[in-house]
């Protein structure tokens, strides 16, 4: 079936929802954990777009509560699937003078229970607006199998980043359905950092220790950054210009009130602080790797009840509910550019100017970065590094 055209107009609205939701879930999740974070918005968003096709009553008024979708019904629809169509790119292949285009996939998938009949419009539904596929798996009677089937889908989208969405215990007896979406980008730097510059340094802790990490530098880098007022930001564009790396370095001992800030509005205001100029840069490799339990974020750090466990999935089947969702996400970063992805799945039950020097910018302690796409609005990735080393 060939999907709509992506013409919504609602398409950069949408987007902001959902980049609002997810920088929520970033501090929730930053809040309970001494680590690294990294989410996709975007990956959380089309997941629960492909259940709010389904959702009634309280339910959907708690999703549109959640992610502030700007219109209803098939406007909403309309606009998620130009938002995907319009992110959707597969890269070119390099050439002689030049590295290969931004690659970013998207893939959404039902996987049902063989003895669990959803309304049929369900799954029209998912397969026009979302291009989701359906498949029929004994969930209820071989949870094991159906979990390595779906772990392998989610692996093969996602180039092996995310080889293990599901746990052992995530299919329950209950289980009639699970949605899942995959995020997948791999991009080139639109000027590379020479792997004959990295060299060993300290970077420096939140709690002032410090530990020797390979730190990559650019030295003649043309960006857009600035520095002051408590931080020092950069936006490092990736090969062909649409999608971009923010980087934001507070300053020592001021890490934890700029992470605070950390929305969209606060972005677009480091967007403003932004000039084109030289840059002294350093930037440590890094990789980095979180699980997110979505419900433990919704219900206990967003205080948002009334999404999991109730029956109010009229447009899927009378008697389901939402169980779990969980959201996993990956990310390297490294001399010739970066390569993420990220899964989100949601189990459904049923029963009941120049200046004379370059700026120096030194990103040796903890940093905050998003990746965005320019063209629609979307943040792809989101999150923090405490430890490059992790």
């Amino acid at each position: 079936m060939d999907r709509p055209s992506p013409d919504s107009t609602d398409t950069a609205a949408l987007a902001a929802g959902l980049n609002d939701a997810g920088y929520r879930m970033f501090h929730a999740a930053a809040e309970s954990s001494d680590e690294d974070v990294v989410l996709s918005p975007l990956s959380i968003g089309l997941a629960f777009g492909v259940l709010d096709v389904g959702a009634t009553e309280d339910l959907a008024m708690r999703l549109e509560e959640l992610f502030g979708y700007p219109v209803e019904g098939e406007a909403r629809w309309s606009a998620f699937n130009t938002l995907e169509q319009s992110l959707t790119q597969e890269g070119n292949p390099p050439g002689d003078d030049q590295p290969m285009t931004p690659t970013l996939r998207i893939a959404n998938r039902a996987f049902q229970d063989t003895d669990f009949e959803p309304l049929e419009e369900y799954n029209e539904l998912l397969e026009t607006w979302f291009g989701s596929g359906t498949e029929t798996l004994r969930l209820q009677d071989d949870p094991e199998g159906s979990r390595t089937t779906i772990n392998e889908w989610v692996s093969a989208r996602t180039s092996n980043l995310i080889p293990e969405l599901l746990a052992p215990d995530a299919i329950t007896a209950d289980t009639v359905m699970i949605l899942v979406n995959t995020l997948y980008m791999k991009a080139a730097w639109q000027t590379p950092f020479e792997d004959f510059a990295t060299s060993d340094a300290d970077f420096t802790f939140v709690d002032g220790t410090t530990a020797s990490v390979p730190l990559m530098h650019n030295d003649g880098l043309w960006a857009s950054a600035y520095a002051g007022d408590g931080y020092a930001a950069i936006d490092l564009p990736y090969y062909g210009d649409d999608i971009s790396m923010l980087v934001i370095a507070p300053d020592a001992g001021n890490y934890a009130a700029i992470e605070a800030l950390l929305n969209t509005d606060f972005v677009a205001q480091v967007d403003r602080e932004l000039e084109g100029q030289s840059v002294d840069f350093y930037l440590p490799r890094f990789e980095s790797t979180a699980d997110l339990d979505l419900r433990e974020v919704i219900e206990e750090q967003l205080d948002i009840p009334g999404v999991f466990d109730v029956m109010q999935l009229g447009g899927i089947h009378p008697e389901a509910y939402v169980s779990a969702a969980i959201h996993s996400a990956k990310i390297i970063v490294d001399e010739v550019g970066t390569e993420a992805a990220a899964a989100t799945a949601i189990a459904i039950d049923a029963g009941s100017a120049m200046p004379e020097s370059p700026l120096l910018i030194r990103v040796d302690r903890p940093f905050l970065y998003v990746i965005r796409d320019h063209d629609t609005g979307a943040v792809l990735f989101v999150g923090r590094v405490l430890d490059p080393r992790a």
